[in-house]
């Protein structure tokens, strides 16, 4: 593929033909080399022999021009060819042969593909167009490029289809020989434009590519372009050139969006629709078995929710009850007595009485009953169906993951990632993605449930997993769109569910860009889906003035959303977590071509691969410019900036990769193909330039800042100046169609135009001022962003018009100054020469800008600038013609106090040392014309703080002479002018001077200098002594030099002498002695060290040591402090090689200290010596300064001087005075280096005056001398004229040394080794005389130390050791366990080591010292040493017995091991920084310059690619995938053929259930009794009862006196009393109550709810098989589980709601299928409920006996023999059990057993007697009901049995007169209103009052056995036969006076119907014959009978 060239301009015709065919054969490999295709690979790279495709758009069109003329004489024709781009490359191994063909006219040529070829034929005349066939034969080539078209394979299938115009229309006008033009063939190729893949595809498709045959020469590089498309002809006409000749030079054009995506295919939004349309179908679960299952648990949460509620309600009434329980009233009465002064006095008393109120006490009770029921049965229940609905949810779960192998295999098994095979059945996803979808469903819901919440995401969490391990991309795809359908707020919970691999993921870079589609794209039908969601159906709208409602708006003051929709969206925080969870480091990885392994290496792209990394980059930042549209809200401003952040990274990746590309490409010399370097960089270009028109679109949300960072380093500067116009014509509304009609000359012209200017102010004014500080900004990234071919122009437009903005225009730069210098100050940190453009415009505009103008070059990083001798002229100018209060004048300070007076990197001055002697001359020049006439002390100078001369002009307020004065000293010492400066430095060469330095009097440029040395000026005297050769010269400086260094003294100029001294003492330390001769010199250095100090000269040597610390205050200042790291400088600077060496060093300054008189009294000079000693222990040079101090030493003990001045110094010892010492006092905690130096020396002149051997010595002989009679013994001995006093042995001082140094110093091990030397000495028989007596005085082996510390006061000082050894053991053990431990500042820190708090020793050292210091405390107490008889090597370890024998051998050697020599090297070279840091320039980058990027360094852009990529946060892990175990143990299909196993297993859940039963029973009942002890015991709290109290009243007293007796009067009342003790029970019950409740609140634990659902499984799959297949087996099973249920069922159970509720259940699935109709259980379930009559309920829906008819009747008896009144509610239900009327019909039983029955049915109606109770009535009804239906069936069979029945136990009153009523009913013997209520109850079973039951034969018999019967009766018993029949039958009477006028009726109708058939019969004998049967039938009822009848 080649560029798309256009040509600029035409050049004129200067080649001959010749030149032209030298050309062509160059120009046509190169236009083959273009034509290659890079075809994708076949999976398995086997030829593809055909490809069917489509072509959309453009299709090749014939060119005509209506002016075209045939040409007849057949002339040359001119070609003009239009090539289509493609992102196919054509190989050049083959040949292609092509045949051209003229189109008809107007028709269009149609490229096919396959084995046939179309041969065009060619008409004289006619225009040709041509065409190129796709080749038949495919080959590889090297370079492929994959299209993606398809997912994983069960990603939903989608065409991707991709329309492709003609991507590159090149036009080009060739010559060509006439002859060539004939016989030449054109030929193009195109390819396929419309590429239609199915997405669901599991390998990717390919095409190997076409091999053509070269047709024509090589183009050249600049026209390398496509073949030629379409040719036009044209007559030549006989002026015109035969063919005009090819552009120098072509302009590249870059693809357009369509053309890039043929290189990276992929519809990511278009696609969008498809997937929503999936997902709707599946997101909509309302009617699923899932969602019914949590709509139940949900339910059952809430009813659980309320019942708590109502709980705390009841508990609340109850606690109002409680406080309404008592009344307290207030009472008093009045009382009244006469006092001892016989006066009447009165008083009140009050009191207290309660009163209970016993409505509030029954209240009590009824919330007490109320609570305990409320507590024990509704909260029960739904506490338990709360949990268990929640294990069915969670049983459902378990039954989908394990209903198929896909789901099976990874949430249960943990196989990983399920196989191929499973993988490919979406079916098995369908119902979990369904399942997560009703999930969903449930979060787009209010729900104030927690726990519900918590449910459904943790159930979402595990179904979420599942899917993430099994789904493919588009399943996770279906998540998202889920996630972007939630409440807000969903981030906190669904982030893991996005799960998105790129790498090592052969859809990955899909799944990506098709989320981020999803993501960026507006989410449609979010309302539909959060409907539930909605404010208005959440809560009512408050109302009043509080209820307004917030208004987002934006910094317009535009409201952003309207609140009727704005609680639909996402909030912000969710979007920006969701986008966090998208790989972008995978993405960038895979885009910039990293290796499996993360190697990195850009070298190795090639150009199509760079091609295809910028397509890719536009795709991705396509996307994501559609969610700066989609999200262009102020609530999203930040989610918005992330956006933009990444559209930044995105370009700074390709950009880094592209810097790679062009360094290593470089150099490649030939043009790369298929593009050159000059196509990518246009296409890098037009990515960057979309990537800016999108960021400049989104005004207001704050994404500009990203554009400042953009990398325009990689742009070419025509896009630079591009940019640059675009971004300042930011308000137009058309910037995509001016960005694509601009031309970068066009630019660079408008951008210079005044007006533009003028326009770009009002664009800024109508911006908000982020926006223009990011603008502005932007601005300078673009200036500074180029390293190499930088265009100055660009650059400096850039920063005149920050410039002008900032500083001169009126309207900003109130706004922009600050920003404006920061801006200006980055550029020229990138572009220094840019501050010379700079100074001219301020020169300029100076009278405009004012003031801050001086802040402006404050800001500019001056440091890096090198001025022209021209600028130099104008700050001299400046500086020297205007006055110090002029902004001028300031600014030449400012600048010259900016500029770098130090060295460049190359060890060499920045700026020419003849500018520093310019400038040193100047300033000496301003300081004669400001101040001459003001003379400046230097302490004042000095005393201030050094600031900058900005601030000390602005913030300090100072005078401008006072400021000039110290910017001028400052800028003085900064300049180098001696030959010395830098130049002792280590590695750094000297300063190039001249080799003779001028001298002040002959150089008529020092006229300035010379004059201000005469007139004594300070300024003067220093620049005389580094510029001339005052300071060059040894006799000069001794001669003239000193003088003016006593000037600067004198002046107070004490930092400046530093300088000095500096400078000069280099030159003296090899000849030492012309300084330390020169008194004037010493004068002067003693001078500035009491100066510093601020203690007048000569003060402290007056004064003894301790009143000279009281005097001095601050021991010295901070010139001493320099004075002291110069020296340190000059000691590391002499150790090198060449140099003097240390020794010069130190000599030369310890002679030249030590020279004053009682010099060991300053502080200043102890301070200098004290570091001197430390330089001299570390570089092991102590003898130089020991043996100065030695000499000196000896002379003030009155060695080697006159009679007479020894005599006064022993007559000042004798008066009492302590020896000198150079360390006075007993110690110096603060110059511990020093005191070392000094007692080692005064140990050398001990050990040389033989002194302490001899002391030693006399203690050894004279046991009971004391130290001092030892040391005078001594000085006799070895006539001494003077001895050290006794305090000032070395035993002493070391030990006083050892106490007051700090404990983390690092000489204190070696201090306290110096001291034990000494104390565990032991003198041997080296004393010459006293050898005999050493035997016996002293110990064999002692040790002398202890003879030293006798006396109480040195007794108390080995005492004060020992803690200290304790104290510093402590310390260095607290600081081995890295404790920040105090460092003991009050004992004095060395100042050195205050400054070096960063600065701590090793733990291991640490460690060490512990060690040794506790040896040490051994050594010291162990008294044994000093007896002698101790055998070191039997000592233990912990006395470290090889040191002990080192000591007491006297080895003098030092244990360097415990001297922490890396922190004294560090506290050595940080003095000696101090000076380095105030002599050598140190420009560090204020902070406000952000450190500047070189975009096109290749080693800087690789690593900032890896770097980049290691910042990007990682996304939250996938959800951990946890084994999913069965909620409930899975039933055995072996255990429901098992009676045993079944029963077994049933019984340890039945066994759980119960003994929770007996718990809630148990905790009901003592709740029942807690609450009514509570209600017995409160009444009792308190009573009112008899009290008596004795009340003291006096009167007011008389006459002043107060009363003289108070009267005593008894009162007796009625008063409150609380019982402690019932209050006491009270508040024990109250606990009580409070546990108990707290107990039976808790959800009933987990195991006893599995029970529960672990035997309902059971029962339900042992129910599911019986219908599956009806077995005896699983009958016998489901019986036996029938009845062992029914044995677990008690009170309990039945009391406890969750255990009824189970059992019940339980028992009514199994009698339903396995007992109920079942013959055999008949019995044994009556058996059972007769048994347990509370079963009755339970089982008797289950009792059939008609199932068993044999049975029936048997049955039937048992019922009966369990009559009573307490079981008549199991009697009836048991009754109604038994169908009689179908028994009957079905069984049709003999007259025996219907007997029998009836029988039955009597004893039962006889057993409830006369008058049954109310509770039996039913039972009765039923019984009578019964009856009758005997009656009635094959009547009239138990007629007389009945009557029978009937009459006898009427006779003995033990029958109800309802049976009379039912039997009369049942006859049709009752009257018309009984008829009727019968015909209500008996339906269709009692027969109407028309159809009569007796016959007319039936009625005479019961008439005749009526009467019989009554008369025999009234004859059977005395009573009858006194009293009649009446009173016995009285209760019924009504029935028998109906059933008897029943029968007359029927007779007399009889015998009425008779006669009216037979007329001839006689009716007086019919009346007879009636009336003698009527009286026969009354007779008994009114029989007289006589006494003797009776």
């Amino acid at each position: 593929m080649a560029e798309a060239v256009k040509p600029q301009r035409r050049a004129k015709a200067k080649a001959s033909r010749t030149k032209t065919k030298e050309k062509k054969k160059y120009e046509t490999p190169q236009r083959e080399e273009s034509s290659e295709v890079s075809l994708p690979k076949t999976s398995r790279e086997q030829e593809i022999p055909s490809l069917a495709c489509e072509f959309k758009g453009d299709h090749l069109k014939v060119v005509t021009d209506s002016q075209l003329q045939d040409d007849a004489s057949g002339q040359n024709e001119s070609e003009m060819f239009d090539v289509p781009l493609t992102s196919l490359t054509i190989s050049n191994e083959e040949s292609l042969t092509c045949n051209t063909e003229p189109p008809k006219e107007g028709g269009e040529a149609r490229p096919c593909v396959g084995d046939s070829a179309v041969t065009p034929k060619v008409h004289p005349g006619d225009n040709v167009g041509t065409k190129v066939e796709t080749p038949k034969n495919f080959t590889e080539v090297e370079e492929n490029m994959s299209v993606q078209g398809g997912l994983s394979e069960s990603a939903p299938q989608s065409n991707f289809s991709y329309t492709q115009p003609a991507m590159e229309n090149i036009q080009v006008r060739e010559t060509q020989n006439s002859k060539e033009d004939k016989q030449g063939l054109v030929c193009s190729s195109e390819v396929p434009q419309n590429v239609g893949l199915q997405s669901s595809c599991p390998a990717k498709h390919g095409f190997q590519t076409p091999r053509v045959k070269k047709l024509y020469p090589q183009l050249p590089a600049e026209i390398a372009g496509e073949a030629p498309a379409l040719v036009a002809v044209k007559p030549l006409l006989r002026s015109e050139r035969l063919y005009p000749e090819l552009p120098s030079q072509l302009e590249l054009v870059p693809f357009t969006k369509e053309q890039l995506k043929i290189l990276e295919p992929g519809s990511w939004l278009e696609n969008v629709e498809s997937y929503l349309e999936e997902f709707d179908s599946m997101a909509h679960q309302d009617r699923h078995e899932f969602y019914e299952l949590l709509l139940n648990y949900s339910r059952c949460r809430k009813q659980l929710l309320l019942a708590e509620a109502e709980l705390l309600t009841l508990t609340s009434d109850c606690q109002n009850a409680k406080s309404r329980l008592w009344q307290f009233k207030e009472e008093q009465m009045s009382v009244q007595g006469i006092c001892a002064d016989q006066v009447k006095v009165f008083s009140y008393h009050r009191y207290q009485r309660v009163e209970m109120n016993e409505n509030a006490l029954v209240e009590l009770k009824k919330l007490f009953d109320a609570k305990s029921e409320h507590l024990h049965q509704t909260l029960a229940l739904h506490s338990y169906t709360s949990v268990l609905s929640r294990l069915q949810v969670e049983s459902y779960i378990y039954a989908l993951l394990s209903s198929s192998a896909v789901l099976r295999s990874s949430a249960i098994h943990q196989q990983g990632r399920a196989s191929k095979q499973t993988e490919s059945i979406p079916s098995d996803l369908c119902q979990l993605k369904e399942c997560i979808s009703v999930l969903f469903m449930f979060t787009r819901r209010v729900n104030e449930d927690t726990q519900f919440h918590d449910d459904i995401l943790l159930w979402l969490q595990k179904l979420v997993s599942v899917l993430q391990r099994v789904g493919c991309p588009g399943d996770h795809l279906f998540l998202l769109n889920h996630i972007l359908r939630c409440p807000a707020g969903v981030s906190k919970w669904a982030v893991p569910f996005i799960q998105i691999k790129v790498l090592h993921n052969p859809s990955g870079v899909f799944h990506f860009m098709q989320s981020l589609a999803l993501l960026m794209s507006p989410v449609k039908n979010r309302a539909e889906f959060m409907c539930h969601m909605k404010p208005s159906e959440r809560k009512p709208s408050s109302s009043g003035p509080g209820s307004g409602t917030w208004t987002l708006v934006d910094e317009g003051g535009e409201e952003d959303e309207d609140p009727e929709t704005s609680w639909i969206l996402l909030n912000e925080d969710d979007l920006v977590t969701i986008l966090a969870q998208f790989p972008f480091h995978e993405l960038f990885q895979h885009l910039l071509g990293f290796k499996a392994k993360g190697d990195y290496l850009p070298e190795t792209t090639r150009p199509q691969e760079m091609m295809k990394i910028f397509a890719f980059a536009n795709s991705l930042v396509e996307l994501l410019a559609v969610g700066l549209e989609t999200f262009n809200r102020a609530r999203y401003r930040q989610f918005v900036k992330r956006i933009g952040y990444m559209i930044r990274m995105t370009l700074g990746y390709v950009s880094d990769h592209w810097a790679q590309y062009v360094s290593h490409n470089q150099g490649s010399g030939l043009a790369q193909q298929p593009y050159s370097m000059e196509k990518l960089q246009v296409e890098f270009d037009e990515l960057f330039l979309r990537a800016v028109l999108h960021v400049l679109k989104a005004k207001r949300l704050g994404i500009w800042l990203f554009m400042s960072e953009m990398p325009f380093g990689t742009l070419s500067v025509q896009m630079l100046w591009k940019l640059f116009y675009l971004m300042h014509q930011v308000e137009s509304e058309n910037l995509q169609q001016l960005s694509s009609s601009l031309q970068p000359a066009q630019c660079k012209q408008q951008l210079q135009d005044p007006e533009h200017f003028t326009n770009f102010e009002k664009c800024l004014s109508s911006m908000n001022s982020s926006e223009e500080i990011c603008l502005l900004t932007t601005f300078a990234q673009m200036a500074q962003a180029r390293r190499t071919n930088v265009d100055e122009d660009f650059i400096k437009i850039i920063v005149l018009e920050i410039y002008e903005v900032s500083y001169v225009t009126l309207s900003t730069r109130e706004t922009f100054s600050k920003v404006g210098r920061e801006l200006l100050g980055t550029i020229t940190a990138v572009h220094p020469e840019i501050i010379s453009v700079l100074l001219d415009r301020v020169q300029e505009t100076i009278d405009q800008v004012g003031m801050v103008s001086l802040y402006l070059f404050k800001e500019l990083p001056l440091y890096l600038w090198q001025p022209s001798a021209s600028e130099i002229a104008v700050i001299r100018d400046w500086l020297l013609n205007y006055n110090l209060t002029v902004v001028k004048n300031k600014l030449a300070c400012v600048i010259l106090e900016g500029l770098n007076w130090g060295f460049a990197k190359q060890a060499t001055l920045h700026l020419d040392q003849a500018v520093h002697a310019e400038v040193a001359l100047m300033v000496l020049e301003a300081y004669q014309k400001y101040l001459a006439q003001k003379p400046y002390a230097g302490i004042l100078s000095e005393s201030m703080k050094q600031v900058s001369y900005l601030a000390s002009i602005v913030r300090y307020g100072e005078t401008p002479e006072t400021s000039f004065n110290q910017w001028a000293w400052n800028l003085i010492l900064r300049l180098k002018l001696h030959k010395n400066d830098y130049g002792i430095q280590p590695n750094c060469p000297a300063v190039p001077f001249s080799v003779t330095v001028p001298d002040m009097t002959e150089s008529p440029t020092f006229h300035p200098l010379l004059k201000a040395v005469k007139a004594g000026m300070p300024i003067g005297c220093y620049l005389a002594l580094s510029m001339t050769a005052v300071g060059h010269s040894i006799e000069k400086f001794c001669a003239e030099g000193i003088p003016l260094l006593g000037i600067l003294v004198q002046s107070r100029h004490l930092r400046t002498v530093a300088h000095v001294l500096d400078k000069i003492l280099p030159l003296f330390y090899p000849c030492q002695y012309y300084l330390l001769k020169n008194e004037q010199f010493l004068s002067h250095l003693l001078l500035f060290l009491h100066l510093d100090s601020g203690v007048p000269q000569g003060v402290t040597q007056q004064v003894t040591h301790k009143v000279a610390q009281h005097l001095t205050g601050a021991s010295h200042g901070d010139n001493v402090k320099l004075l002291n790291s110069m020296i340190q400088a000059h000691i590391s600077v002499s150790t090198q090689p060449n140099e003097v060496g240390p020794v010069a060093v130190l000599e030369f300054w310890v002679q030249a200290l030590i020279s004053q008189h009682l010099w060991y009294r300053e502080q200043p000079i102890l301070f200098l010596m004290d570091h001197l000693c430390k330089a001299a222990f570390q570089l092991m040079q102590e003898d130089c300064i020991q043996k100065l101090l030695y000499q000196q030493h000896k002379n003030a003990l009155g060695y080697h001087c006159d009679r007479s001045l020894l005599s006064s110094l022993v007559s000042w010892i004798v008066a009492g005075n302590i020896t000198p010492s150079f360390v006075e006092g007993l110690a110096t905690p603060t110059q511990v280096w020093f005191a070392w130096t000094v007692l080692n020396m005064e140990s050398i002149f001990e050990e040389d005056s033989q002194l302490r051997r001899v002391i030693e010595g006399e203690l050894v002989i004279n046991s009971a001398f004391t130290p001092d009679q030892a040391l005078k013994k001594a000085q006799t001995q070895l006539k001494l004229p003077i001895v050290p006093s006794l305090q000032r042995l070395l035993i002493y001082r070391w030990a006083h040394q050892a106490l007051v140094t700090p404990s983390d110093h690092p000489l204190l091990p070696l201090i306290w080794q110096k001291f034990f030397l000494l104390y565990l000495h032991r003198p041997g028989p080296q004393y010459g005389y006293a050898a005999q007596y050493c035997r016996f005085l002293l110990p064999i082996d002692g040790c002398i130390g202890r003879r030293f510390f006798q006396s109480p006061a040195h007794i108390n000082l080995l005492k004060e050791m020992k803690r200290r050894l304790t104290e510093v053991a402590d310390f260095h053990h607290a600081a081995s366990k890295a404790l920040r431990v105090p460092a003991e500042g009050s004992e004095g820190l060395p100042e050195s080591h205050s400054g070096t708090p960063g600065y701590l020793t090793s733990p291991e050292l640490h460690k060490e010292l512990v060690r040794l210091f506790n040896v040490y405390i051994l050594w010291l107490e162990d008294e044994n040493f000093q007896k002698g008889d101790t055998y070191i090597p039997s000592l233990p370890k912990h006395y470290d017995i090889h040191r002990l024998a080192k000591v007491m051998q006297n080895q003098q050697d030092l244990w360097m091991e415990y001297l922490n020599m890396e922190r004294i090297y560090h506290e050595f070279q940080e003095t000696v920084g101090l000076w380095t840091q105030a002599k050598l320039e140190s420009h560090s980058t204020p902070c406000s310059l952000s450190v500047q990027l070189d975009f096109t360094d290749p080693l800087l852009a690789k690593e900032r690619v890896l770097s980049n990529l290691r910042k990007h946060e990682a996304p939250q892990p996938p959800l951990a995938l946890h084994p999913t175990k069965p909620p409930v143990p899975v039933i055995s299909s072996a255990v429901l053929l098992s009676q045993k196993d079944a029963t077994q297993l049933v019984c340890t859940d039945l066994n759980l259930l119960q003994q929770q039963a007996r718990t809630a029973a148990l905790r009901e009942s003592q709740q029942v009794a807690l609450d009514g002890e509570l209600l017995d015991t409160m009444p009792k709290q308190y009573v009112n009862r008899e009290e008596q109290t004795t009340l003291h009243l006096e009167c007011r007293g008389s006459s002043g006196k107060k009363c003289q007796g108070a009267a005593v009067v008894t009162v007796q009342f009625e008063g409150m009393h609380k019982n402690e003790a019932i209050s006491q029970q009270l508040h024990v019950l109250r606990k009580e109550v409070k546990q108990l409740q707290a107990e039976a609140a808790k959800p009933p634990s987990l195991n006893i709810v599995e029970a529960a659902v672990h035997a309902e499984n059971l029962i339900t799959a042992l129910v599911n098989a019986y219908k599956l297949q009806p077995t005896p087996g699983i009958q016998k099973v489901g019986i036996s589980l029938f009845f062992t249920i029914v044995d677990y069922v008690s009170d309990e159970t039945q009391r406890h709601p969750p255990t009824r509720q189970f059992f019940t259940s339980c028992i009514e699935i199994l009698g339903q299928v396995f007992i109920s109709g079942i013959k055999s259980e008949c019995r044994k379930v009556l058996e059972t409920i007769l048994k347990n009559s509370r079963l009755c309920s339970l089982l008797s829906p289950f009792f059939t006996p008609n199932a068993a008819p044999a049975e029936f009747i048997q049955l039937y008896e048992q019922v009966v023999k369990f009559l009573s009144e307490d079981n008549s509610d199991m009697i009836f239900m048991l009754l109604t059990k038994f169908d009689l009327k179908q028994w009957l019909s079905a069984t049709k039983p003999p007259l025996s057993d219907r007997t029998r029955l009836l029988e039955s049915i009597h004893l039962a109606l006889t057993a409830w007697g006369l008058e049954p109770d109310e509770d039996i009535l039913m039972p009765f009804n039923l019984f009578c009901k019964h009856w009758t239906y005997l009656l009635l069936y094959q009547f009239p069979d138990q007629y007389s049995d009945i009557l029978r029945l009937l009459m006898q136990s009427s006779a003995e009153q033990l029958l109800s007169p309802e049976c009379w009523k039912a039997t009369l009913r049942a006859l049709g013997c009752c009257a018309p209103s009984c008829q009727q209520g019968a015909a209500s109850t008996e339906g269709a079973v009692l027969p109407s009052s028309s159809d009569a039951l007796l016959s007319d034969k039936q009625v005479m018999e019961t008439i005749q056995w009526l009467s019989d019967f009554f008369y025999k009766l009234r004859l059977s018993k005395m009573d009858f036969k006194s009293f009649g029949l009446f009173s016995k039958w009285s209760p019924y009477m009504a029935d028998v006076k109906t059933f008897l006028g029943y029968l007359v009726k029927r007779l007399i109708d009889l015998e009425m119907t008779c006669l009216a058939q037979d007329p001839t019969a006689s009716r007086k004998t019919v009346l007879k014959s009636l009336h003698s049967v009527i009286i026969q039938l009354f007779k008994p009822w009114i029989l007289v009978l006589e006494d003797n009848e009776r």
